[in-house]
């Protein structure tokens, strides 16, 4: 099998995952911090395995760079949670500090 076929099998797993697993847990994770929570040990280690499948997804986008913008928005997606939680953690501690 030549590696265009293997990536064509691959952008298939990895976006029928995204749209069944990863962005409804996106949503959850948004929401929650929106909603002034912390982000808890298991949303941590499932960012942290996220963060670990980044490297096959980035391999895929240097050949197909019409994926590329998918693959940022939603990095920025988790960035952006992950900042509301750091941001909530320190307005909890500012809260229990008084």
């Amino acid at each position: 099998m030549d590696i265009e076929q293997k990536d064509k099998g691959v952008i298939a797993v990895l976006l029928k995952r995204f749209e069944h697993e990863r962005y409804p847990r996106i949503k959850q994770l948004e929401e929650k911090v929106d909603k002034g929570a912390v982000l808890d040990q298991y949303d941590l280690s499932y960012l942290e395995q996220v963060l670990m499948d980044t490297h096959q997804v980035i391999a895929i986008v240097t050949r197909h760079p019409e994926y590329g913008s998918l693959a940022k928005e939603t990095l920025l997606m988790y960035e952006d949670i992950m900042t509301k939680s750091q941001q909530n953690s320190k307005k909890s501690h500012k809260t229990t500090d008084c």
